[in-house]
Formats: structure tokens, sequence, C-alpha cells
């Protein structure tokens, strides 16, 4: 597509990411996402990697890692043309890079798949239930589960900070009064840099790094748990399998007790 054509395409629209789709057509977005990017640390060579980008949003992380040979999924609770995914698809020719409009809480290794590396960048503390989203995006990491969250380190007292604990953001739509960030609707949650860390570790991962910037924490981990049921996951979102009453009720043994 020639320049003229992508830029005509690009203006007016309100971009999050703020990146060149191709040589000399940039979003002017609101995040540069750049210094994020670098801080994944992921290979330069990606070839042989599948890679899942959960909360894609306008598709920065998902293009650079698919031009670095990744094979790459993306997801996202908008549609790609309505997201600005997919109009970067169309201007740079990306378009093998798979797209999902799906919600975080109903993701699953069932369902989507597994990935070697799975992105969750900036997504849990716009999630009203983030452990599920947690869960669900830990069980399609095959190896590698990397976590960039809103972080309330520098706004607690040091006795909290070391503690692994949310704050939850209320609606400032409705309470206008109370404390709020960036007066975004979106906002569910804060953490504590620890309490983003354990949370990781309960769903079967361990931490390799754990980055705080001001206001924002990155977790870098690895899979140390092969198989969840060794977790608090199945207790926290399943069942009990049933054991019906034997045929004489007035017997001990016809009743289980768990």
């Amino acid at each position: 597509m020639d320049t003229a054509t992508a830029q005509r395409l690009i203006q007016g629209k309100p971009w999050h990411h703020n990146f060149e789709i191709v040589p000399g057509v940039r979003t002017n977005g609101t995040y540069d996402p750049g210094d994020m990017w670098r801080e994944l640390e992921l290979p330069e060579d990606l070839h042989g990697t599948s890679l899942a980008d959960v909360g894609a949003s306008n598709g920065y992380f998902s293009f650079e890692a698919r031009r670095r040979g990744a094979k790459v999924v993306a997801f996202d609770f908008r549609h790609k043309d309505n997201s600005g995914f997919g109009l970067a698809q169309h201007i740079n020719g990306l378009t093998d890079i798979e797209h999902h409009q799906a919600n975080v809480l109903d993701l699953s290794a069932e369902k989507y798949g597994q990935y070697d590396v799975v992105l969750a960048l900036g997504l849990l503390y716009h999630i009203a239930d983030p452990y599920r989203a947690l869960v669900n995006c830990a069980g399609m990491a095959r190896q590698r589960l990397l976590v960039e969250s809103y972080c309330i380190d520098a706004f607690v007292s040091p006795e909290l900070r070391n503690e692994p604990i949310m704050r939850f953001i209320a609606d400032p739509t409705r309470f206008p009064a109370l404390e709020h960030v960036d007066y975004d609707r979106s906002n569910f949650w804060g953490f504590t840099s620890l309490c983003l860390q354990r949370m990781v570790e309960d769903v079967g991962f361990s931490v390799q790094r754990a980055n705080v910037r001001h206001d924002r924490v990155f977790v870098d981990a690895v899979r140390s748990v092969a198989d969840e049921r060794e977790t608090r996951v199945p207790m926290a979102y399943g069942i009990v399998p049933a054991l019906r009453a034997g045929a004489d009720p007035d017997s001990p043994d016809a009743w289980t007790i768990f």
C-alpha cells in the first residue's frame, strides 16, 4: 500500500499503541509500547515459536513477534475490524496472524490450544475477575507467561507494599469522589508487585524476573507445574464429582462426606 493511502486510512482514529505500521506511517497513539517490547527480552529469532497475544489491542506486540518469525494468535474483546488491528494488518500485510474476538474470561486451552509464550500485557487490571483471567492465560502457556499490569506499590505504605494485596477501583462515573486511575471505567483493580507475583506462582509458574516502574509491574515467568491439578485451579473453578447415596439411606455406608 502506498504511504498516502495508509496515512489517509489511519488519521483521525483513536489509536492506543503509538507505532510505525510500515515505514513512514505512524499511528501517533497514546501509549508507546517500544520500551515494554524491549523489556520482554524475546529472542531476535522466533521461528518455531508459537505466541498468544491476549488483549492485543491495535496489535503492536503481535506484529513485532510475527516479524521475528513467531506463529502468532491474537485475542481481544473487540473484533479486529473495530480495534485497529485489522486496519493495521490491511496496511502491513501481516494477514497470517489469526485473530479471535473473545473475552479473556472465556479463553481456554481446550478451545484455543497452547502456545510456547503467552503475553498478558496491560490486561489484568481491566478484568473484573483477574485471577480467573490469569488462570485462563496460564492454561494456554506451555512454557512462558509474560504479565504486565497497573501497580500500587508507589501509592501504599511500606508495610502494605510488601503484602500480596489488591485494591478495588470503583466506577468513576458513579463514584467520582473516590480514588480513580485516569477516570477510566475499565480499570477495576490495582496490585502490589508481590500480589501479582504470588498469583502467577499460584497458577503454576516460577517467576524469573519482576520489574516495577512507578505504577507498572512486569512479571516474566516459566511453567513449573505440568498439571494444573497440582494447583488450586480446580478448587477455584471446578465442582466436586457426585457420589450418590447408596441403596439403603439408613446405612452409614450409603453416605460419603467430603
